[in-house]
């Protein structure tokens, strides 16, 4: 019940975020981060906007999100214990939806 509720929370805020955002000027980047050999979900991945002061944490499913970014491409950097830093470039021009960016990124054990 409490990923339910936890989940439809994350709908109305990523609604909410947008809905004045009629020129396409802001937009959002969520994704999940697994272990690339086992493929099991990572929690507490530190996920950061390289050039920014952003940085957002997986949740216990994997699942990152980072609202309200101005339009236009980013690295992302990908750090968890015992793992090595992976970085990867974004550009939600690509990704086919007008306000978003989803990622599924693998990270590999050291």
């Amino acid at each position: 019940m409490k990923k339910f509720l936890a989940l439809i929370f994350l709908f109305a805020i990523r609604f909410s975020l947008f809905a004045g955002n009629t020129n396409g000027d802001v937009i959002f980047m969520s994704g999940n981060v697994t272990d690339k050999t086992t493929h099991e979900t990572l929690a507490g991945v530190q996920v950061h906007v390289i050039g920014t002061d952003i940085n957002v944490y997986t949740d216990f499913d994997g699942n990152f999100f980072i609202p309200n970014l101005p339009r236009g491409s980013y690295q992302l950097e990908f750090s968890y214990i015992t793992y090595k830093t992976t970085q990867v470039v974004n550009d939600p021009e690509t990704s086919g939806c007008d306000y978003c960016s989803t990622l599924s990124v693998e990270i590999q054990q050291n």
